[in-house]
C-alpha cells in the first residue's frame, strides 16, 4: 500500500515566499508602508485644514470686533457729543474772550 505524505502548508508557503518569492514580498511590504504613509499624510492635512479653518474664524472674529472697535471710537470722539457731556454733566462753557482776565 502507498503511503500518503502530507504536506505542511505553512512551510509551503514559508518556501514559497522566502525563496522564490522575495521580490513579490519586497513589493508587498513597501506597497502596505506607502499605504501607511499616504494615511498619515491625509490626517495630519486634514488636521491642517481645520486648524486653518479656525485661524480664518478667529481673523474674521478679530477683524469683525476691530470694525467695532473703530466705530466705537469715531462715536465716543464725535465733539458734538464731547460738546454736550461737557455743557449737560459738567457745567462748562465757553469763555467770552472779552471776560478772559489774565493774571499777573
Amino acid at each position: 500500500m502507498m503511503k500518503k505524505k502530507q504536506y505542511n502548508l505553512i512551510n509551503i508557503i514559508y518556501n514559497d515566499l522566502f525563496f522564490y518569492g522575495k521580490q513579490q514580498l519586497l513589493l508587498l511590504l513597501l506597497v502596505l508602508m506607502s499605504a501607511m504613509l499616504v494615511i498619515l499624510v491625509t490626517y495630519h492635512t486634514r488636521s491642517m485644514i481645520m486648524d486653518r479653518e479656525k485661524l480664518f474664524l478667529e481673523r474674521d472674529t478679530l477683524d469683525t470686533e476691530w470694525r467695532n472697535l473703530i466705530l466705537e471710537e469715531k462715536i465716543l470722539s464725535d465733539h458734538s457729543r464731547i460738546e454736550r457731556i461737557a455743557v449737560n454733566k459738567l457745567q462748562m462753557h465757553y469763555v467770552d474772550p472779552t471776560q478772559n482776565k489774565m493774571f499777573h
